[in-house]
């Protein structure tokens, strides 16, 4: 090896390490800006109860892979956790205890430092997105050199979605790297089979089903990708390798659950989604604390109970087959009146739209992104710039899976996040145009320029956007300010900007006081913040009961209301006595029809109401009118 070649790689490596660098930093000091989102308020309590009960049962509604994950730097911390409370009351009545209750309790026990130990957990999920680049320039690189390597983890590192997620303690990122880490090795097995490499791809496939149960479409992807190999090579495959790849992941995926309820009959599971039961028919009803499960189980049952198939052992973990029921029946049409409620530009539903995630995709993904993917396969139709047909399906693939799959099999329109699995795939697919680079033709060096041009125009946008990677928009939705017009939820309003309004408050003291609707699970009193609820109707005597908190009606003053209960999402408000109040569809959308006077971070809008504000609120919302439109 000469000093010639020895220089190249130094400078690879060291554009790949500035990368990576670049990436983590972004994350890690952007992450501190954010409260607690809404799901990893579950998510990292839950986590340390694996490890320290050896169950599996609290907020199984995701595997626990990640949750483990996150959770041991906050183990190390030795947190408070509460097992006397609602875990102690349902281990005595025989049923799981809530994680919504058991995650208020670690609030509480945790208040002086509840942020700072989140934020140790979040950095377990930034190591997993510098591993994701990581994984993404050694396929690049394995098929465009490397420069097609450091292009393609570049446009990963800076994408601000990939920054949002990589900062919260949720298993989207984790199960992304997972889902492209198994494909990864599994293409290698394909183009060079071994024990060792098949080994390798069966141990990251229960890695993968162990991050979240979207990672289960790889049970179509990696069938199809060895059919389309032997399509193309005609080669066949080793029977013992077909056999010890779902051997091995099954093993892995028992052994995360400890073999926890390995092996029980299918039958036996009380479940509640509509796949999985049938119209009772008879058999003993479980007991719940939940009123609206015991109707349920009282009305259906096991589809396999007192069936030969619900005989037979289940090679799965017990908490694995019903955390899958549960997201079905949450998902689906479990829930009276359908599934989760969800928005796309001004209309609500619960049943959702089959474009949704195309819609969430070309408002959500940076502009330059969408340009780099169309030169990439601009490039890819020219025979000269193509790879053999098994190697473009590998990444093309996953890819199409993941849309097709999120988008017409899940029913869960909640956010661009659910889409992170095909980014990896996409930017690997980008990775081909540095082949261009030196390209002697006139369209290889426009595309080169144009490629070039979208990755600075991407970490711009990422460096502008910071640290409110979670609210970004591109500019075809007019940014982070203008994306509420389209879609709420994960992908703007997640609950993380509570510690923005804080530092608002610290600029501007209110003296009169402040009324907040917060969406999100955190009390804004861990934050320091004090405030009262605004009423659920600016009419001076609410149609609604007044519950304990809420203030009898509208009155001059400031109030901050979360995005998502402007555009009329349902949900609670959580009063600073830790009194929950329900918020029906469309209660808080009066403030709709006033100009914000400030914000905190794009997803908390602040307002400062004076008499004539409240008496024509009052007038247009008031108990005998319908209210505006």
């Amino acid at each position: 090896m000469n000093g010639t070649t020895l220089s190249k790689r130094a400078r690879v490596a060291a554009a790949l390490a500035a990368i990576l660098a670049c990436h983590a930093g972004l994350a890690l000091t952007s992450l501190r800006r954010n409260s607690v989102t809404i799901d990893e308020f579950s998510h990292l309590p839950a986590g340390l109860t694996y490890w320290q009960q050896g169950t599996f049962a609290l907020y199984h509604h995701n595997p626990p892979l990640v949750k483990m994950l996150a959770a041991l730097p906050v183990l190390a911390s030795r947190p408070a956790v509460d097992y006397g409370g609602s875990w102690a009351r349902a281990m005595e009545g025989g049923y799981q205890a809530g994680h919504v209750d058991f995650g208020k309790e670690f609030m509480r026990a945790n208040s002086a430092r509840y942020f700072e130990l989140f934020n140790r957990g979040r950095m377990v999920i930034v190591a997993l997105s510098v591993l994701g680049a990581l994984l993404i320039f050694l396929w690049a690189r394995d098929l465009w050199g490397a420069g097609g390597g450091l292009l393609a983890s570049a446009f990963w590192a800076f994408d601000p979605n990939v920054l949002a997620h990589a900062g919260v303690v949720t298993t989207d990122i984790g199960a992304a790297v997972a889902i492209f880490a198994t494909v990864y090795l599994f293409w290698r097995w394909l183009r060079s089979p071994s024990w060792p490499r098949a080994a390798a791809a069966g141990a990251v496939l229960g890695l993968a089903l162990l991050a979240k149960f979207s990672a289960l479409i790889l049970l179509l992807i990696l069938p199809a990708l060895a059919a389309i190999h032997w399509i193309v090579t005609r080669r066949r495959l080793a029977a013992g390798h077909l056999l010890v790849i779902p051997a091995l992941a099954l093993l892995v995926l028992n052994a995360g659950y400890g073999f926890e309820g390995s092996g029980r009959p299918l039958g036996s599971f009380a479940f509640l989604s509509p796949d999985l039961t049938r119209p009772r028919t008879g058999g003993e009803i479980p007991d719940h604390p939940n009123a609206l499960y015991r109707l349920l189980y009282s009305q259906r049952e096991n589809r396999f109970a007192r069936t030969l198939i619900g005989r037979l052992p289940t090679p799965l973990p017990a908490q694995y087959v019903l955390g899958f029921d549960d997201q079905r029946f949450e998902s689906k049409i479990g829930l009276p009146g359908g599934g989760y409620a969800v928005y796309l530009c001004g209309e609500i539903r619960r049943d959702g739209w089959w474009y949704y995630y195309l819609y969430a995709l070309a408002l959500k993904v940076p502009l330059g992104t969408w340009l780099v993917v169309a030169v990439a396969i601009a490039a890819a139709l020219r025979a000269r710039w193509r790879l053999s047909w098994e190697d473009e399906a590998a990444w093309v693939l996953p890819a199409l899976v993941v849309l097709a799959g999120m988008s017409l099999m899940t029913g869960l329109d909640l956010g661009v996040r659910y889409l992170l699995p095909m980014f990896p795939f996409l930017y690997v697919g980008c990775g081909r145009l540095a082949l261009l680079v030196g390209a002697r033709l006139r369209s290889a060096r426009i595309m080169v320029l144009v490629a070039g041009t979208a990755l600075l125009w991407n970490v711009a946008e990422a460096a502008c956007v910071w640290p409110h990677y979670i609210s970004y928009f591109n500019e075809a939705a007019g940014g982070p300010a203008g994306g509420h017009r389209y879609l709420i939820d994960s992908n703007l309003d997640w609950g993380q900007d509570l510690l923005e309004l804080k530092r608002w408050l610290g600029r501007n003291p209110q003296p009169e006081g402040l009324a907040l609707a917060y969406f999100g699970t955190v009390n804004p009193g861990i934050a320091g913040i004090h405030y009262r609820l605004p009423p659920r109707d600016p009419g001076i005597v609410p149609p609604r009961r007044r519950l304990p908190g809420e203030t009898d009606g509208l009155r001059p003053g400031t109030y901050a209301v979360s995005v998502n209960f402007l555009q009329g999402l349902p949900n609670w408000m959580t009063g600073e006595e830790g009194e929950v109040v329900p918020v029906d569809q469309d209660a808080l959308g009066y403030f709709g029809a006033l100009r914000p006077y400030a914000r905190a971070g794009y997803s908390i809008l602040i307002y400062r109401l004076d008499e004539n504000d409240v008496e024509r609120l009052r007038r247009a919302w008031g108990p005998d009118a319908a209210g505006p439109g």
